[in-house]
């Protein structure tokens, strides 16, 4: 299998391509590796908040409906389940009795949330919204009647954020020499040059338009067969092809 990168090792090729890192050398300049680092952490953010990545979709989480209760900080809820990373947005949403018969549960923006007439109304949620804060909370309608007996859970897929490859230490002066960008390794030639090109577009070094120009080329190249095959579910639907026989 293709090795994973460190974080570093992402920054040493990137600076590598722009002049920064010669080939003689061990190991680049320090200064120029930190700054790189703090790069590398912009891009893994955006990609992960722009795009549906399913390596950052961990597995399914179950919370669990208490009777009268309408809002849960996910963080609290989940406990263990909460994803080490965070949650970024929600994916999915149903929810299950005891019998694990499942059956839809929307979730809406909080506009239509807060649209309806009769927020107290109780029954069994058809509806779930969830807030965009750094500690989400889900807030479910209608809300399980206080003296509901059945035992409902909602299941939760969600995406994450991003792991943090960011410099260390209280002012972010020590690289995270071990850390890794959490991406599949097919994401590794895009993230080398997507981050070449901000490094020579002057946080490191200001390189002519036309080597800013290669880099945004081939990082774009690299980019669309990712997001068209390797960023998106598969599934094992059977092939078209004539009746067996004829």
């Amino acid at each position: 299998m293709s090795r994973s990168l460190f974080g570093r090792e992402i920054c040493e090729r990137a600076l590598r391509l722009v002049g920064q890192f010669p080939i003689t050398e061990s190991a680049p300049d320090g200064e120029h590796l930190r700054e790189a680092l703090f790069w590398l952490d912009l891009i893994l953010a955006e990609i992960a908040g722009t795009h549906r990545v399913f390596f950052l979709v961990p597995t399914t989480k179950s919370l669990f409906l208490v009777a009268g209760e309408q809002s849960y900080n996910l963080s609290s809820t989940l406990g263990d389940e909460y994803p080490t990373d965070g949650i970024q947005f929600p994916v999915d949403a149903w929810i299950e009795d005891s019998g694990a018969n499942r059956a839809p549960i929307q979730l809406v923006t909080r506009q239509a949330f807060e649209s309806h007439p009769k927020s107290d109304e109780s029954g069994v949620p058809v509806e779930a919204y969830i807030d965009r804060l750094a500690s989400p909370t889900l807030h479910t309608f209608p809300t399980l009647p206080s003296t509901a007996t059945e035992t409902y859970t909602i299941k939760l897929v969600v995406q994450t954020f991003a792991p943090n490859v960011a410099p260390s230490g209280v002012s972010g002066t020590r690289p995270q020499g071990t850390a890794l960008h959490g991406f599949r390794q097919a994401w590794q030639r895009y993230l080398i040059y997507r981050l070449a090109r901000d490094l020579g577009s002057g946080a490191i070094i200001k390189l002519p338009d036309a080597s800013l120009k290669r880099y945004q080329e081939e990082g774009e190249r690299a980019e669309r067969p990712l997001l068209a095959f390797e960023n998106r579910e598969h599934d094992t639907e059977e092939p078209i092809v004539e009746p067996h026989g004829m």
